[in-house]
């Protein structure tokens, strides 16, 4: 495991669908890029839905959602959804 300090660029993997960026015992950080019309994978869902709920996040947001709650992801507009995750735990 990497003690050190760690600098990555994000933007040099657009178009990966799932890329690791980094991970300790404490967190994961990775991109991923989801194609107009797509989905992120099974119910991990992102228009978002955190549970029951519904949010539509645009460019520049940040969406938190909690430890063990279910989520998916879908790219509804007509360019790739590209975004970062932090998990923390490492854990999804």
């Amino acid at each position: 495991m990497r003690r050190g300090g760690l600098v990555v660029r994000p933007g040099d993997h657009r178009g990966e669908f799932f890329r690791i960026l980094q991970e300790t015992a404490q967190s994961q950080t990775a991109v991923m890029t989801v194609a107009p019309g797509q989905d992120a994978g099974p119910e991990e869902t992102h228009d978002a839905r955190i549970g029951d709920e519904r949010c539509v996040a645009g460019p520049g947001s940040l969406v938190t959602i909690p430890a063990g709650a279910p989520h998916h992801v879908r790219s509804v507009g007509a360019e790739a959804l590209f975004f970062l995750t932090v998990y923390a735990p490492p854990e999804y």
